[in-house]
Parts: structure tokens; C-alpha cells; sequence
């Protein structure tokens, strides 16, 4: 008898986790990866002088400075960090509404938990929650928002952020 039960156990299998329903998929817009020649070639005149400051041996005056604190950047840094520049406000122009960092708080203006949501502009959203010691999965389709372990909140828009319902209490969405 507890062989079969042991057996039944076994055979049943539990429902997959939401955010398991979809499988990865590669972001629209990749972040900045230069190509291979990238760096490989030398503008003209970076070959000249000193690219790094050398290393301080004793203290240095303002007045010794002729120009700038600092070295210019080669075209190499400056076009590396135009490329992941541009990377970044291409990903922010696609992320949808719910995309980034949230701060849940109650009719009182108490936190009730953290939220950080991945919006990719189109299909599920997903992210998480943390609240004290506790914490969970996050997600939001059709108007609301599940959190796991804590309930369901039916969400509309308020003003910047979002209002909703949360175990019968008014929750509110606003960024930090």
C-alpha cells in the first residue's frame, strides 16, 4: 500500500512556475558589443606621448597643471563609450511602462514592499518582490499584478505610477 502511494507521488507532476512558461529569447536590441577590429587601429597622433599619467612621487601643485587634470580620451575610448551609450537609450526606448525599479505603500504612504519589474514592451512581465526577510516572484498580465506568497493586485493607472488593491487595502505603485 504505501509502495502505491509512494508511486502516485511520483507520477504527479507539479504545475510549471509562471515565469517558466515562456522560454528566453534574445533581446531585441543587444547591448553595445564592439566589433572585432575594434581598438586594432591607431588614430592619428594617439601614438605620440603619454597615455596613462605616471604614477605621483611627491605632492603636486594646482599651478603645475598646464591644461587639464586629466588625459584626453583616445577615439577608442570615446567611440566605446558613445557605442554603450547608445545601447542603453535604444534599450530604454523599447522597455514598456512597468519596466525598472517600484516602491509599493499602503493608504498611509507605509512601504509595503519592493518591486522591480523586467518590461520588454510587449508580452509578459516578470520581476520580483522583497519585502523584510520575505521576497517572491512577480507577475503582471491582463491588468494584474500576482505576487507570490502575497496575493494578486488588480492594477490601473494613477497619475505617474499605479493604484490597486492588495488584500483588500489600497496599494500604490510609484517609482522611487
Amino acid at each position: 500500500m504505501m509502495i502505491v502511494a509512494i508511486a502516485g507521488l511520483l507520477a504527479q507532476q507539479a504545475a510549471p512556475h509562471p515565469s517558466t512558461l515562456e522560454p528566453y529569447r534574445a533581446p531585441a536590441i543587444r547591448p553595445f558589443e564592439p566589433p572585432s577590429s575594434f581598438g586594432r587601429e591607431t588614430a592619428e597622433g594617439d601614438a605620440v606621448g603619454d597615455l596613462h599619467r605616471r604614477p605621483l612621487a611627491a605632492p603636486v601643485a594646482v599651478e603645475s597643471y598646464a591644461r587639464s587634470y586629466e588625459f584626453t580620451p583616445t577615439d577608442v575610448e570615446a567611440a566605446y563609450e558613445q557605442g554603450v551609450a547608445s545601447a542603453e537609450i535604444r534599450a530604454d526606448q523599447t522597455a514598456g511602462p512597468l519596466d525598472g525599479r517600484w516602491i509599493a505603500r499602503d493608504g498611509d504612504g507605509r512601504i509595503l514592499f519592493d518591486l522591480v519589474m523586467t518590461d520588454p514592451g510587449g508580452g509578459m512581465v516578470e520581476g520580483g518582490w522583497r519585502s523584510g526577510d520575505r521576497s517572491g516572484f512577480a507577475a503582471f498580465e491582463a491588468g494584474a499584478l500576482t505576487l507570490e506568497g502575497r496575493g494578486v493586485v488588480r492594477l490601473e493607472r494613477a497619475g505617474d505610477g499605479w493604484r490597486g488593491l492588495l488584500s483588500g487595502k489600497t496599494a500604490t505603485l510609484t517609482r522611487p
